[in-house]
């Protein structure tokens, strides 16, 4: 009997843990970029990036919006899939191909691109923070000029 409810209990223990462990986050909702704990590395900080997102997995949609910067006023509209397959988007006339994925409770997203001739590779990782109040994408850029990384933080707005 002991051991028939200890298996029990493990079962029932084994079935929540799994549960937690496949909880996805979801990115929706409009996110303004903290530019005092963001880290811009080489690049100097825009005035503003403003992010609005509507994420129902396993589809992502992401506006972006910038100004300021080295890259002045940009809008782009992103697409992606968590499920491993490609998109494509463009931003500025240049095609970019993405692949996302989980990597547990955080979004992996490699793009590849063509940016002034050059082959450019980006890794972000997208996670929630602070209780889901802050995204946190943590952007890696490889390119045959060298290699340089970027962490942003987004707070999410309040509004509705």
């Amino acid at each position: 009997m002991k051991m028939t409810r200890s298996l029990f209990l493990f079962s029932i223990l084994a079935a929540s843990s799994t549960l937690v462990a496949f909880a996805k986050p979801n990115f929706s909702g409009e996110w303004k970029v903290d530019t005092g704990k963001s880290d811009f590395g080489d690049m100097p900080p825009p005035s503003s990036i403003v992010m609005q997102i509507d994420h129902s997995d396993p589809k992502l949609t992401a506006k972006q919006f910038q100004s300021g910067g080295p890259l002045g006023e940009m809008t782009a509209d992103l697409h992606y899939t968590t499920d491993g397959s490609e998109t494509k988007n463009t931003v500025r006339g240049s095609e970019m191909v993405s692949t996302s994925k989980w990597s547990g409770d955080a979004l992996r997203i490699n793009t590849k691109m063509a940016w002034q001739g050059n082959a450019v590779n980006v890794v972000e990782t997208w996670k929630l923070t602070s209780g889901g109040k802050n995204l946190e994408i943590l952007r890696e850029i490889s390119s045959e000029q060298g290699a340089s990384s970027m962490k942003l933080v987004f707070v999410k707005s309040d509004k509705k």
